[in-house]
C-alpha cells in the first residue's frame, strides 16, 4: 500500500474555505467508512482542527488515486463536483515519505499557526483513535502514526519548542490585551466550555482580568468551567446581558453554524454607551456572523486573523525549531525503514518457504540414492540447511536492498 494525504490547513485554505470541509467529531466515522469504500483505498484516518482537516489514505496507487479520494471526500461532505472544484486550488496532495514527513511535523508542531502548541500532539492521538473505533485504520496507518506520536512525544521531551504560550487561547489573551490594554479593569465572556475557551479562561484570569463569564448551550458545564475558574455562568439564552457586561468575547464551540449573530451583537452594542468589544472566534465552521465586523467599536478576529499576533507574541527560537526538525527527520527514516521491512517481509518468507522444500526434496532424494547412516543423513542435512541459510541470508540482504 501507499500513502496519500489530501486536505486543507490554514498555510493554504483561508478559514472561509476550512470550514466548509470541517466535520463534527459524530460524523468523522462516516466520513471515515465513505473515504475508505473509495475504489483502491484500503485505510483512511483524518486529522480534523480548527486549522486543517487532512486526509491520510492508505491506497494501491497515490497518483491513479488521487481523484477517486476527491470525488469521495466531496461526496461525504454533501458537495458537487462543481463545488469542491472551488477548493481545487487550496488542497494540499502529498505521497509517499512526503505525506509521513508532514504527518510528523503537525505531531511535533511544526507546522501549527501557532508553533509547538501543546494540543496538536493530542488531536494527532484522537485521529488514531476515531480511525481505529470506524475500523478505517489497518497496519499501515497504524505504523504511522505511532510513529509520528512518538516524534511528536519526543520534540516536547527533548526540545524547547513547547516553551511559552503553546495554546490558541492564550494567543486570543494576547490580542485582547494588544487591543484593550491592561486587562485588569475588564470583563470577558467565554462562550462554548472546550479545551480551547478553559485554557483561554485560565489565561485571561492569569493576565489579572477583572470578571470572567461562562456561557454553554448546556448550563450545568458552564457553571462547572466557571467555578474551577472562579466566574460566573451565564445561561445561554441570557447571553445579551453578558455581551453588554463583556469587553472580551472569545467563542469556540463545538457547534457548525453560527451561534453569536449580527443583530445579538448590535442589541448589545446598543446597550454599552460606545464601549469597544473585543471578540475573538476560534471556531472553524466559524461561530460568529463574519458581517458583525461592520458594527461600529466592534473588533472581530477569526483563525486568521491570529497569524500576526503569533509572529509578534510568541515566536519559537531558531534552535528548538531546528532541534525538533532533526528529530522529525530521524523519525521519518525509522518508519520507512519500518515500511519496506513490512513490504519485504513476505516476499523473504516465501523465498524461504520455496528455498526449504527445494531443500528437503534434495536431501531426500541422496538419502534414496546412497546408503547413508543415520549420522551421515543427520550431517549431509546439517550441511544443506547452512548452505541454503547462508544463500537466502545473501538473496533476503539483496531484496532489502
Amino acid at each position: 500500500m501507499n500513502l496519500l494525504l489530501l486536505g486543507l490547513n490554514h498555510h493554504a485554505a483561508p478559514v472561509n474555505v476550512r470550514e466548509r470541509l470541517a466535520v463534527t467529531p459524530n460524523h468523522l466515522p462516516d466520513v471515515l467508512r465513505a473515504l475508505r469504500d473509495a475504489p483502491g483505498v484500503g485505510e483512511a484516518a483524518i486529522v480534523a482542527t480548527c486549522n486543517r482537516f487532512e486526509v491520510y489514505a492508505a491506497v494501491d496507487d497515490a497518483a491513479a488515486r488521487h481523484a477517486a479520494m476527491v470525488e469521495a471526500l466531496a461526496a461525504a461532505r454533501g458537495l458537487s463536483a462543481c463545488d469542491f472544484a472551488q477548493f481545487a486550488c487550496h488542497l494540499t496532495t502529498r505521497a509517499g515519505a512526503d505525506a509521513a514527513r508532514h504527518l510528523f511535523r503537525v505531531a511535533a508542531g511544526l507546522d501549527s499557526l501557532l508553533v509547538g502548541e501543546h494540543q496538536i500532539l493530542g488531536q494527532v492521538k484522537d485521529a488514531l483513535q476515531i480511525a481505529q473505533d470506524a475500523g478505517t485504520l489497518g497496519d499501515a496507518l497504524g505504523g504511522l502514526f505511532q510513529r509520528a506520536i512518538s516524534a511528536g512525544k519526543r520534540a516536547r521531551t527533548e526540545t524547547a519548542i513547547g516553551d511559552g504560550a503553546r495554546s490558541l487561547g492564550q494567543v486570543a489573551v494576547s490580542l485582547a490585551r494588544e487591543t484593550l490594554g491592561d486587562l485588569n479593569d475588564h470583563t470577558a465572556l467565554l462562550i462554548g466550555v472546550g479545551k480551547i475557551n478553559k485554557l483561554a479562561g485560565r489565561a485571561l484570569i492569569e493576565s489579572g482580568l477583572r470578571w470572567l463569564l461562562v456561557a454553554n448551550r448546556t448550563f450545568e458545564r458552564a457553571v462547572a468551567v466557571a467555578q474551577s475558574l472562579g466566574g460566573r455562568a451565564v445561561h445561554f439564552d441570557a447571553l445579551a446581558q453578558g455581551l453588554a457586561d463583556a469587553d472580551v468575547v472569545i467563542v469556540a464551540t463545538g457547534a457548525p453554524h453560527i451561534v453569536l449573530r449580527e443583530t445579538d451583537v448590535r442589541a448589545a452594542m446598543a446597550r454599552r454607551a460606545a464601549r469597544p468589544l473585543v471578540i475573538i472566534d476560534l471556531a472553524v465552521p466559524r461561530n460568529v456572523a463574519p458581517n458583525a465586523r461592520a458594527i461600529e467599536n466592534v473588533r472581530v478576529y477569526d483563525m486568521d486573523d491570529l497569524s500576526a499576533v503569533v509572529a509578534t507574541h510568541h515566536p519559537v527560537a531558531a534552535p528548538a525549531i531546528a532541534a525538533a526538525e532533526a528529530i522529525v527527520a530521524q523519525e521519518v527514516a525509522a518508519f520507512l525503514e519500518w515500511q519496506r521491512e513490512r513490504e519485504i517481509a513476505p516476499r523473504i518468507i516465501a523465498l524461504r518457504a520455496q528455498a526449504e522444500e527445494i531443500r528437503q526434496a534434495e536431501v531426500q532424494k541422496w538419502c534414496a540414492r546412497v546408503a547413508l547412516t543415520p549420522e551421515q543423513q543427520r550431517a549431509l542435512d546439517a550441511l544443506a540447511a547452512s548452505l541454503t541459510n547462508k544463500l537466502l541470508y545473501a538473496a533476503a540482504n539483496a531484496l532489502r536492498n
